[in-house]
């Protein structure tokens, strides 16, 4: 395109040269000193990309220190109207606080805790009490029902009574001591003393010997309860875990989104800028409509665009707003929630093989599969002993008593006076013992599940770790490159805007490498994006997000008997070393 000026129209040139000169000055602006807006995310550009990396290393590490060190006690209320800047150790305060999946699963472990209790209890000695009276009357069958001829019916007029205590011992036998105490009023002549009082103290001991004996079988139901707490800690802890997960991740989502706005409005200003002087040169006579309407076609791509990024970042706000779950933050209000720190970007080297070892320890998966396998081994042991026959032993020691009163019979009970004991054993063999031999299939295949069951979580372990670690590395590697990116892309767009106002070029290379530098831009946060995502993946698929982020969960002090959830309380997190 010829764009010298008319022949003798020294105002022109003047106004040419002025073009330029504005021309160097706003393509400081627009492409140079963009910088100072673009680059407070993560940090200002230098002149090699090592440098830059080195201050934003630097940079992160003191901002994870101040963060740290000015962490508040509790969130901070946000105003009713307006923007609320959260950092993100108050944003998982607040979603941890009022997330009713933990609250609900926080009911769990005390729930099991009761199972235990229930199991124990019974072995817990139990006191018991039968009364009856009774009277019979009916005809005389023989003449030594009564004794004498004369009459026509027997009558008695009875009562009994027991009371003592039971307990079950850890052997599987019962042990228990009762008193039967007797009256008995009749018109028989052969009852001696009438009325009579009937006084019997008995000890007796009940006792498997082959089927339900020893600890194994009977402290079962304790171990599995006992165990099953564990499952449901670990589960709350799953919970929480999750929780974590998604509230870190759209937080840094949200701060990813607000950037993304940032950079499209920029780019829109840039497109604005170049159709405002294309209007004018237009008007001047030294630029074309096409190049007008090129400008313009720009300008309204870029708004579409903007009006997309907000739309997202928006919807993300929204979403972490549903996450905080908090009435400061109404889905329907006008509280703007702002993050206040900006993602993190170190260079480290990860040690695969120390984090599959974490994993493998502090993973609640796996935590729990081993449990699972605890949990059948038991159930196997017992269904193992319970294919045995029954065979079981009694042994019973009783002193008797008898007077006319009752205090008579009671004070005949001596171990000198008279007395009577039994010694038994009953056997049971079911023909076939289809049923516990059924049982004991049926554990086995479940205790071989479970060993299934862990070894496909921790190869599971393994490939989150493996991926996790890959997508850090890869992350690393990608913030250096859109940097790189980013820088080149910055240099082009002033080279291009100087060829521009020198009329070398139409804007079309100009808007060109204005769309290239926002791309670069959003590239470069889409890799920040990643890289602290993948570092919360990493510390999830170890099982050490909990303690990274300062969080504890724990029992409640109070008895049983206050029936209160386990809860998360925050300590000072344990962050990973950042290097100098």
């Amino acid at each position: 395109m010829d764009r010298r000026p008319c022949p003798g129209c020294a105002a022109k040139r003047r106004a040419v040269a002025a073009a330029v000169c504005a021309g160097l000055a706003a393509c400081l602006a627009l492409a140079g000193c963009p910088g100072a807006e673009r680059d407070r995310f993560p940090a200002r550009a230098s002149r090699t990309v090592i440098r830059r990396i080195e201050a934003e290393a630097a940079r992160s590490a003191a901002t994870a220190a101040a963060n740290q060190a000015a962490a508040p006690a509790a969130p901070p209320k946000p105003a009713a109207d307006g923007e609320a800047r959260l950092a993100l150790i108050d944003a998982l305060r607040w979603a941890l606080a009022n997330n009713h999946d933990i609250q609900i699963a926080g009911y769990g472990p005390p729930l099991a805790d009761e199972d235990v209790i229930h199991a124990e209890a019974l072995f817990d000695p139990a006191v018991f009490l039968s009364n009856n009276f009774n009277r019979t009357k009916r005809p005389i069958q023989t003449t030594i029902d009564t004794g004498r001829t004369a009459d026509e019916h027997l009558i008695e007029n009875r009562w009994s009574a027991q009371y003592g205590i039971r307990k079950r011992a850890l052997s599987g036998g019962t042990v228990s001591l009762y008193q039967d105490m007797g009256y008995l009023l009749s018109n028989s002549r052969y009852t001696i003393p009438d009325p009579q009082y009937t006084a019997n103290l008995t000890t007796e001991l009940k006792q498997p010997l082959l089927k339900g004996f020893g600890d194994p079988v009977n402290r079962g139901a304790i171990r599995v309860a006992s165990l099953s707490t564990d499952v449901s800690f670990q589960d709350f802890r799953a919970k929480v875990m999750e929780a974590v997960t998604e509230t870190v991740t759209t937080y840094w989502q949200l701060a990813f989104d607000r950037e993304s706005v940032r950079v499209t409005r920029s780019t829109l200003d840039m497109a604005r800028e170049v159709l405002r002087r294309e209007t004018e040169r237009l008007a001047d006579g030294l630029s074309t409509a096409l190049s007008v309407d090129r400008a313009q076609a720009a300008v309204s791509t870029r708004e579409a665009g903007l009006v997309r990024a907000e739309v997202r970042a928006r919807n993300t706000m929204d979403h972490l707003k549903l996450l905080l779950n908090a009435d400061e933050f109404p889905l329907d209000g006008n509280v703007r929630v702002v993050p206040g720190e900006e993602p993190q970007f170190y260079v480290f080297e990860v040690d695969r093989p120390a984090a599959v070892a974490k994993a493998l320890i502090h993973r609640p998966d796996l935590e729990t599969a081993r449990t699972a396998i605890a949990i059948n081994q038991v159930r196997l042991d017992v269904a193992d002993r319970e294919r045995l026959p029954k065979l079981d032993a009694t042994l019973r020691y009783t002193l008797n008593g008898l007077g006319h009163e009752s205090g008579d019979s009671v004070e005949m009970l001596d171990p000198g006076g008279p007395f009577g004991w039994v010694a038994g054993i009953e056997f049971e063999l079911p023909l076939g013992n289809r049923s516990t031999e059924s049982d004991r299939r049926k554990r086995l295949i479940e205790y071989q599940r479970s060993l299934l069951e862990a070894d496909r979580q921790i190869t599971r372990a393994i490939q989150d770790v493996n991926q996790a670690v890959r997508t850090i590395l890869s992350a690393r590697d990608e913030v250096e490159a859109t940097l790189r990116a980013r820088i080149a892309a910055d240099r082009t767009v002033k080279g291009e805007f100087v060829r521009f106002e020198l009329g070398q070029v139409t804007n079309e290379e100009l808007l060109r490498s204005q769309e290239v530098l926002g791309a670069a831009e959003s590239d470069h946060l889409l890799a920040l994006l990643n890289f602290n995502i993948a570092l919360v993946n990493l510390a999830k698929a170890q099982g050490t997000l909990l303690e990274d982020h300062g969080i504890e969960v724990v029992r409640p002090p109070g008895p049983p008997s206050a029936a209160e959830p386990v809860r998360v309380q925050f300590r000072a997190p344990a962050r990973p070393a950042r290097p100098k």
